[in-house]
C-alpha cells in the first residue's frame, strides 16, 4: 500500500507535470523540425501526452479534494473564488489535453495540388462525414510596388452534390472552414507549357511540373525543366530577381543517358535548340495553388479547454492574497 502511494504521489505531483510539459515542448521543438508532419502522430509522442493528462488528472483530483477540506471550513468569497479559479484551470488544462490526444489519435492531415478549373472530392482526401467537393476558380499572387509578393490567394468554390455553397478566398491569414476540415494556403508551384514533337512524330502542348523530363522526338537527348524563374537576371543565378513575372524565363538542362550535356536558359515563346533540328518552345506556365487541408475532431474541446484557462487564471490573479506567493506552489 505505501509504494501505491508513493506512486500516487510522484504521478499527481506537479513537479512532474512540469518535467513532462518540459519534455513534450522539447520533443515538438525537435520532431517539428525533423519529422513535420508526422511526429506529433509517433507513439512516443502520444504517450507523453497520456502521461500528461494522467498527471493533471490526478492534479486536479487532489485540488478538488483541497476546496472541498476548504469549503467546509466556511472560508470567505474571496478564498472560494481563488479556489474555483484554480480548478477552472486544471480542468482547462485536461480539455486542452484531451484535444490535443484526439488530433493525435483521430487527427487527419493532407496536401491537394489544384489548378485553376481543378476540383477534389473531399472524402478522397479525408474521412469526413459529410463529403463535399472544393473547385479553384483563380490562383494568383499580389505585388507590392517593389515587386515582392504581398499575399497568396486561392479563389475557391465549394460544392455539395454539384451544387455551389459557397465561395471564398483562401489566403494565408484566411483558412477554408467547412464541415469539420479546414483548407490553409501552404505553397504554391508552377506548370511550365510546352511545344514538342513527340515520339509519334505530332507536335502538341503539354504541361510539365518542374523537374520533369521530356523527351522530344528526333533525339536521343533528355530535357529536364529545372526551374521557372518569374524575373531572371543572369547576376542573380537560380534566384529571381522578384517574384513579378517582369522578365520570365525558363531554366533547363540537357542529358545525352545520365551525361549532363549543358544548362541553358531560354524566353517563351521562342524556339530553344536541343540537339541539330529539334527545337522546343517554352509557352508560358500555369500556376496552380498547394493547400493544406486537416480535420481536427478535438479542437472544440481545446477552445473550451483555452476559455476555462484563461478564466482560471484571471479568477486564481484577482482572488490571489496580498501576502506574496507563488501561484505555482498554489497549483
Amino acid at each position: 500500500m505505501a509504494i501505491m502511494q508513493q506512486i500516487y504521489k510522484f504521478v499527481s505531483s506537479m513537479k512532474t507535470g512540469l518535467v513532462l510539459l518540459l519534455m513534450i515542448g522539447l520533443a515538438s521543438a525537435a520532431g517539428a523540425s525533423l519529422l513535420p508532419g508526422t511526429f506529433f502522430k509517433t507513439a512516443f509522442f502520444e504517450a507523453l501526452l497520456v502521461l500528461l493528462l494522467l498527471n493533471m488528472t490526478l492534479c486536479t483530483v487532489n485540488r478538488l479534494k483541497t476546496t472541498c477540506r476548504l469549503l467546509l471550513k466556511h472560508v470567505g468569497s474571496r478564498a472560494w473564488f481563488r479556489q474555483a479559479g484554480i480548478l477552472l484551470l486544471h480542468g482547462g488544462m485536461i480539455l486542452i489535453l484531451l484535444g490535443a490526444g484526439v488530433y493525435a489519435f483521430q487527427g487527419q492531415e493532407s496536401r491537394i495540388h489544384l489548378c485553376a478549373g481543378e476540383q477534389v472530392d473531399m472524402s478522397r482526401v479525408l474521412k469526413v462525414k459529410h463529403p463535399f467537393t472544393v473547385r479553384l476558380n483563380e490562383f494568383r499572387i499580389d505585388f507590392n510596388e517593389d515587386g515582392s509578393p504581398s499575399q497568396y490567394v486561392s479563389e475557391i468554390t465549394v460544392l455539395e452534390q454539384g451544387k455551389k455553397i459557397k465561395d471564398i478566398s483562401v489566403n494565408v491569414n484566411n483558412p477554408l472552414n467547412y464541415n469539420g476540415v479546414k483548407a490553409y494556403q501552404s505553397s504554391f508551384g508552377h506548370l511550365v507549357e510546352v511545344q514538342y514533337t513527340a515520339k509519334n512524330g505530332a507536335k502538341q502542348i503539354d504541361r510539365f511540373a518542374e523537374g520533369d523530363l521530356l523527351e522530344p522526338a528526333n533525339t536521343d537527348r533528355t530535357v529536364k525543366i529545372y526551374r521557372y524563374i518569374p524575373n531572371f537576371n543572369p547576376a542573380h543565378g537560380m534566384n529571381s530577381v522578384t517574384m513579378r513575372p517582369d522578365n520570365p524565363h525558363i531554366i533547363f538542362s540537357v542529358y545525352a543517358g545520365d551525361k549532363l550535356l549543358g544548362i541553358g536558359t531560354a524566353k517563351f515563346n521562342e524556339p530553344t535548340r536541343i540537339d541539330e533540328d529539334v527545337y522546343l518552345v517554352f509557352k508560358g506556365v500555369e500556376p496552380y495553388t498547394i493547400l493544406q487541408v486537416k480535420a481536427d475532431p478535438g479542437l472544440p474541446l481545446a477552445l473550451t479547454g483555452g476559455i476555462l484557462l484563461l478564466l482560471g487564471i484571471c479568477l486564481a490573479v484577482l482572488t490571489a492574497p496580498a501576502k506574496k506567493s507563488a501561484l505555482v506552489h498554489d497549483l
